[in-house]
């Protein structure tokens, strides 16, 4: 599990959030709950060329990934507001185009990303590599943002809006065309990126302290009762909150 050793930079730049793990965690598997969100895992070694790119679309049920062995895994999680793909791709291309999709590809030996992994040989910290990543999305990709009608909307998300029909009476939007641009955009609906987005903030709170009792982090979330929260834990996680809490204790 990926969260058992990971160095975080969230402040590095607009769109992206950094974690890494190297070969001594023994990281061969790494688990994605439900998400709106993209993510990119680079896998490569000291002392070879060999490595990996893997990139992970919004996901809609919890997704399993088996890595190959490397030295080192850097990863990035993007956030919703848009996704990065090919450069000189129509500025209008969405996450929708990568949904429930994961790419698994080996760099050419004149790409750019290998020009990466030989940059990456060459850094002496997490920092570095943030900046070189930074520097490669920017010559080498095109960063495609969601449309403004989806900020929007995010946006009152964001603030507490907890259900459809809230989203639909403070932005003047109906039900349906609201349903309509979150599957257009995400290839999910508003109301299930509504669940993954408390889901995710109702995990963190775990993560951060795992000693509260679950009505402290289910409180103001939008989750009707107890029963509620353990139906939709087991949805996200496949197991219980009470499991879950004992792992992240052991770790």
């Amino acid at each position: 599990d990926m969260h058992k050793n990971v160095l975080t930079d969230t402040k590095a730049v607009k769109h992206m959030h950094f974690y890494e793990a190297d070969k001594t965690n023994t990281i061969l598997n790494i688990s994605f709950i439900p998400s709106s969100t993209t993510e990119w895992i680079i896998c490569y070694n000291d002392n070879n060329d060999i490595s990996e790119f893997i990139c992970i679309g919004c996901q809609n049920i919890f997704t399993t990934l088996s890595l190959k062995e490397f030295d080192h895994y850097f990863g990035i999680r993007f956030d919703n507001t848009g996704c990065y793909f090919n450069k000189g791709c129509d500025i209008k291309t969405y996450p929708v185009n990568i949904t429930d999709n994961i790419f698994r590809y080996e760099p050419a030996p004149q790409s750019y990303e290998m020009q990466l992994i030989k940059d990456f040989h060459n850094s002496s910290s997490f920092k570095d590599r943030i900046t070189l990543f930074k520097a490669f999305v920017t010559d080498c990709k095109t960063f495609c943002p969601v449309s403004e009608n989806i900020e929007k909307l995010n946006r009152l998300i964001y603030s507490g809006t907890s259900t459809v029909a809230e989203l639909s009476a403070e932005s003047e939007y109906s039900v349906r065309h609201i349903s309509r641009l979150y599957n257009e955009v995400y290839g999910i609906g508003a109301k299930d990126f509504i669940k993954m987005y408390r889901f995710q903030n109702v995990l963190a709170a775990i993560i951060a302290d795992p000693e509260r009792d679950n009505s402290f982090f289910i409180e103001g979330a939008g989750y009707s009762d107890q029963a509620h929260f353990q139906r939709e834990f087991r949805t996200f996680m496949g197991m219980t909150p009470k499991k879950y809490i004992k792992l992240i204790k052991n770790f």
